[in-house]
């Protein structure tokens, strides 16, 4: 029988959607590795979780995706040690808000740029090589991104700005990287865990009305990790919420 294993790196996995993508996926037989910058209690927690309750191999990479030479070396250290690397999903995120007038806004616009931007483009690009290198079947790109790309008018200036180029960027690849790859991206509306504190946002404030919860992502990424003929898609989960910018 061939070698069936298959190994997925999720960026900014230690917590929150990331923490859920990776149990859904390893549940689904995937190895697992995951970046964190400075959550490494709740890093460690989740692969002992991971080996021990799913029996999956799971390895926790310490990377401040803001700076691209420590992405560099992320994306050499899965090329270098996993041949079997099938799907890399690009989830790492800073979520603050800035302004083009503020002082500083080169500094904000090189963080939000780096690590919604500049590097699931050299993850993507090390991916990409890695597959073909090792003629890998099925292979996909999942980018989160935000259903705020659709605005225009933000006080997170930086951030939409460099999610609206990473929805870009998942539709040029959907054709630049096909037919070995799939490019996909979800773009979630507000969805609050009970650790969240951020008083501006309300995860009601949709037209469904409905509170949604991780679980709805999940379905999402299930949806895109099985539909063979879906590519180049971003994939509102918001209760539609970008259609009238509420939330």
């Amino acid at each position: 029988m061939p070698n069936q294993s298959k190994t997925a790196l999720v960026t900014g996995g230690a917590k929150r959607i990331g923490r859920e993508i990776i149990l859904s996926l390893a549940s689904k037989g995937y190895d697992i590795v995951f970046s964190y910058n400075n959550s490494a209690k709740e890093a460690n927690n989740l692969v002992t979780e991971i080996e021990e309750s799913l029996g999956k191999k799971c390895r926790a990479y310490k990377c401040d995706l803001c700076d691209i030479r420590q992405t560099q070396k992320l994306a050499s250290y899965m090329t270098s040690n996993f041949p079997d690397w099938s799907l890399l999903v690009n989830n790492a995120s800073i979520f603050e808000k800035t302004s083009f007038l503020q002082d500083d806004f080169l500094t904000k616009l090189e963080k939000n740029q780096n690590i919604h931007f500049t590097s699931p483009i050299i993850l993507s690009q090390s991916f990409a090589v890695n597959v073909k290198n090792k003629n890998r079947k099925n292979a996909q790109i999942i980018n989160l991104i935000d259903k705020n790309i659709t605005r225009f008018e933000t006080q997170y200036f930086f951030y939409n700005l460099s999610k609206k180029s990473l929805a870009n960027l998942t539709q040029m690849l959907a054709i630049e990287l096909s037919p070995t790859i799939r490019t996909n991206a979800i773009a979630p509306g507000v969805i609050l865990t009970p650790t969240d504190n951020n008083q501006d946002l309300n995860p009601k404030n949709n037209p469904l009305a409905y509170e949604a919860n991780i679980e709805n992502v999940i379905l999402a990424l299930n949806y895109l990790l099985e539909n063979k003929f879906v590519n180049g898609e971003i994939l509102y989960v918001d209760g539609g919420a970008n259609l009238n910018n509420q939330g």
